[in-house]
């Protein structure tokens, strides 16, 4: 199963991909600091917290928590990467010692070909004792802007305006799909399989980059 085109690419990308020009661009930045924020949010909520996150990338999330004193592992099938763990998402929970309280597991699903995605959702669902974050592109164009609302003794409130319509032609660098790429790919398809092993707690697109989606599950 590891040989798929998926795992293979993967697992062979240098540690500089990571790092291209790509990676410097604002709203991939923003993607980034608004999965800092979401995991922080559920996190904070649980004592002496166990955070998993699986697909390291450039280590921009796990170097953060780190620093701050959090219990946090890094799984991924690239050991150019460093990870805590090396391993494929298909043994997560064979390969992990504990289960963690938080899982992370942003921009990776797509990466790995849809037939697998069940399975993925399951060995995320093993390993997990209580919440899992997992982030999804979206195959849309989108148009509008993003508004800030400062009041006095309260804090700021983002108001996200934007209009999604299909038009995208190609998929993302390195995608199999994404959400609404084809039938199978379509939203209601996907939650209902993230439902057979999860409750949704929340659910939204980034405001500072809506091509990102963002599921907070809880386990059943």
């Amino acid at each position: 199963m590891s040989n798929t085109k998926g795992f293979k690419r993967e697992s062979e990308l240098s540690q500089n991909a990571y790092f291209d020009e790509d990676y410097f661009d604002k709203y991939q930045l923003f993607s980034l600091s608004e999965q800092i924020s979401l995991l922080y949010k559920y996190a904070k909520r649980i004592n002496k917290v166990k955070i998993l996150e699986v697909g390291k990338g450039n280590g921009f999330v796990s170097d953060f928590f780190k620093k701050a004193k959090f219990d946090f592992v890094t799984f991924d099938i690239n050991q150019n990467l460093q990870p805590d763990i090396v391993g494929n998402i298909l043994d997560l929970n064979s390969l992990i010692s504990t289960k963690s309280d938080v899982i992370l597991c942003s921009e990776v699903l797509e990466h790995i070909e849809f037939d697998l995605f069940e399975k993925s959702v399951e060995q995320l669902s093993l390993a997990s004792n209580k919440y899992v974050i997992i982030t999804l592109p979206e195959f849309k164009k989108f148009f509008g802007f993003n508004m800030q609302l400062r009041l006095p003794k309260l804090k700021v409130f983002s108001i996200p305006l934007f209009i999604k319509i299909r038009g995208n032609t190609i998929l993302g660098s390195g995608h199999f799909w994404e959400i609404d790429y084809d039938d199978r790919t379509k939203r209601k398809n996907i939650e209902k399989i993230i439902q057979t092993y999860f409750s949704i707690v929340e659910k939204g697109t980034f405001h500072t980059n809506p091509y990102h989606n963002y599921y907070v599950l809880k386990k059943i």
